[in-house]
């Protein structure tokens, strides 16, 4: 006997070892724990990624276990934007897991944060394996092994484990099968205690994301298809959690603020679109996506969005094609109900979990997206598992399997895990930060208004940070023309986006030094809004490059009539009136803010900067002294060093360079 054939065979007795051998347990727990840091120990390496500010990296998070009272009391998304705030969502269990993350280091560590991503993976996968053993106990165990195994393995899974955002999935999954866990404990021993538990850790699932929602169905459909519990016994159970999921919903919001999640057309025009034909052909072109990254899991993509897929009526051929594939696959799992086939299981467990998702009943945030289709694969995965077996004519339910087809068996889940395998293995590595995943997944998604722009504004955040243009207004020109690039593509695909609009204003004015072009999309995008403070700001600094001050003026003036508390525009409307030869106006106006704010050092270098065109460089130097006395600043610190050199005073004036690079290394 071949040595390879000997190991094979070890294999497969212990996979048909008693259904309650220790020993046998406690290898496949250990081979999942291999399995899962295998395909996704390369994340440790990655930093953070696509809104890990949400639940990491941020100020709340480094309070620690102090945070805990503000986790609970506050939404899950928090910003402030430009135009309005957006608060939405309720998932405190995943910010705690994050602060107790940082108690424990006192300090950022993302490799940490994804090396408990990848053990709440693997844990999750445990539990999985055991509670399809429980299901499947007439069948044999090399079934619910591979199901596990390919499940763990599958591609797009990438999303949830390699970002720490999408912690609130595996932990709402997690939690999901916890209570499926209980109820299944309750179903074999009668003893309502496990009852308890089970409703214990469904809120802490509904706590950590809403996506465990779909269990509900779950729950009673795993009850009738693999216990012996009558349906009057577990109906309660499903009132239960029904009841549960409404107080987990409506209790929050008398902790929270008032809050509101903004959408847009952006992330799915069908938040705009209320047409109900367009919600079912969008919704039915939506599910085939699925189906496909699940057979063909390439390319997978961090973001889809308007318009990667447009807006459809049932009449689109793509629609026509999904209502024929998920009407058949329906049509068969209600026609082996009766029989509770484990196909039928399957397919009603991937359709409850993707129903959610469909665009159908609600729109989704992104239109679709890969972090979707987490839960639902895993019946992907069993009939996947079950086709096999059935290729090679052996019942998955045979509690012995000949050694030829089981090493058929294994021989096609091992040619199916290698590239599975690969392309995990690979997606990781692209997900290393934000520059590196945005710049490997925007050929795809040429058709994605907030991808291209989200790219543009990327690379417009670090040429802002760069020191080469902090200091010295050098701009990449490569990236510069990427930049504008994208911008360009989201406008053309999303014409009225008007913060893309003044994105790209900004980047023609302060990247670029084309004015014109700048005053010509930041006027676009006020007329779509003109409610935008920051292209009236842009667009008055732009009139100000071209001398036409009147119009910047006004600019700086309407600004002020919305907002009369808004400094700089107060400070930019002055140094407006300098520019006009309204000097004594332009000062009178600064000192004005001196009287109120008199620790504030940007009036001192105004003033300075109009003293000194006026050629008067002993009181300008006394105005720049007196601001960087107040803040230590790159502009201030520039200006004594270059006017004590124009004096000869070599001393001061390497000085106050020496504070100048002081003053820009110590920039946020």
């Amino acid at each position: 006997m071949k040595k390879n054939e000997i190991k094979l065979k070890s294999f497969g007795q212990m996979l048909n070892a008693p259904y309650n051998s220790r020993k046998a347990n406690w290898y496949i727990v250990l081979f999942f724990f291999v399995w899962a840091y295998i395909l996704y120990g390369n994340t440790i390496l990655n930093k953070y990624a696509v809104d890990d500010e949400f639940v990491t990296n941020n100020e709340m998070i480094r309070k620690g276990v102090a945070a805990i009272p503000e986790i609970f009391t506050t939404h899950y998304i928090d910003q402030k934007g430009n135009v309005s705030d957006n608060t939405a969502d309720y998932r405190p269990i995943v910010k705690l897991t994050y602060a107790i993350e940082y108690q424990i280091y006192q300090q950022d560590k993302p490799g940490r944060s994804h090396a408990v991503n990848v053990l709440i993976y693997f844990l999750l996968s445990t539990l999985l394996f055991f509670i399809l053993k429980r299901l499947l106990k007439d069948y044999n165990i090399l079934f619910s092994f591979l199901i596990t195994v390919i499940f763990m393995a599958h591609p797009v899974h990438t999303e949830v484990v390699a970002s720490l955002k999408n912690r609130d999935e595996m932990l709402a999954f997690l939690c999901g099968l916890g209570t499926l866990y209980f109820l299944l404990k309750y179903a074999d021993t009668r003893k309502p205690w496990y009852i308890l538990p089970a409703m214990i850790v469904f809120v802490l699932g509904y706590l950590s994301k809403a996506s465990i929602l779909p269990f509900i169905l779950i729950y009673p459909l795993a009850l009738y298809f693999f216990t012996n519990l009558k349906p009057k016994q577990y109906i309660p159970i499903f009132a239960v959690f029904v009841i549960l999921a409404v107080v987990s919903q409506i209790g929050p919001k008398w902790l929270l603020p008032a809050g509101e999640r903004m959408t847009s057309m952006m992330e799915n025009p069908l938040y705009m679109e209320k047409g109900v034909l367009y919600r079912i052909g969008t919704g039915l072109v939506s599910l085939l996506f699925y189906l496909r990254i699940l057979v063909y899991p390439h390319p997978l993509l961090y973001y889809y969005g308007y318009d990667m897929i447009p807006l459809t009526t049932p009449a689109n051929i793509w629609a026509i094609i999904s209502f024929i594939v998920y009407a058949g696959i329906l049509i068969y799992a209600l026609l082996h109900i009766r029989k509770k086939a484990v196909t039928a299981f399957a397919i009603l467990w991937y359709l409850i979990f993707i129903a959610m998702y469909s665009n159908i009943l609600i729109p989704v945030v992104g239109i679709v997206g890969e972090r979707f289709v987490f839960a639902g694969s895993l019946g992907f995965c069993i009939v996947l598992v079950w086709v096999i077996f059935k290729i090679f004519r052996t019942e998955p339910n045979s509690l012995t399997i000949e050694f030829d087809a089981r090493a058929k068996i294994l021989v096609v889940v091992i040619l199916i895990l290698i590239p599975y395998a690969a392309l995990t293995i690979n997606r990781n590595r692209e997900w290393r930060n934000l520059m590196d995943l945005f710049a490997k997944d925007i050929p795809y998604l040429t058709n994605s208004a907030k991808a291209n722009t989200q790219y543009a504004g990327l690379l417009m955040r670090t040429t802002y940070e760069d020191p080469n243009f902090r200091q010295y207004g050098n701009v990449n020109q490569f990236k510069l023309e990427i930049m504008k690039d994208h911008f360009l593509k989201s406008v053309k695909i999303y014409p009225r986006n008007y913060q893309t609009l003044n994105d790209l204003g900004t980047v023609y004015l302060f990247f670029d030094k084309d004015p014109d072009s700048a005053i010509l999309f930041l006027k676009r995008a006020i007329d779509l809004n003109a409610e935008l403070e920051p292209a009236w700001v842009n667009l008055g600094m732009a009139f100000k490059e071209v001398k036409k001050f009147d119009s910047a003026a006004w600019c700086y003036s309407t600004i002020l009539r919305r907002n009369p508390k808004q400094i700089k525009a107060y400070f930019a409307l002055a140094n407006v009136y300098n520019d006009m030869g309204e000097t004594q106006k332009a000062i009178n106006m600064n000192l004005d803010v001196l009287r109120s704010s008199p620790n504030l050092d940007v009036p001192y270098i105004n003033i300075g900067n109009y003293i000194l065109q006026a050629g008067d460089t002993t009181v300008a130097i006394e105005y720049y002294e007196e601001a960087i006395q107040r803040r230590l600043s790159f502009e201030g610190c520039v200006h004594l060093s270059n006017l004590y050199k124009s004096q000869g005073d070599t001393l001061k004036s390497v000085y106050y360079q020496q504070k100048a690079n002081e003053a820009i290394a110590n920039q946020p």
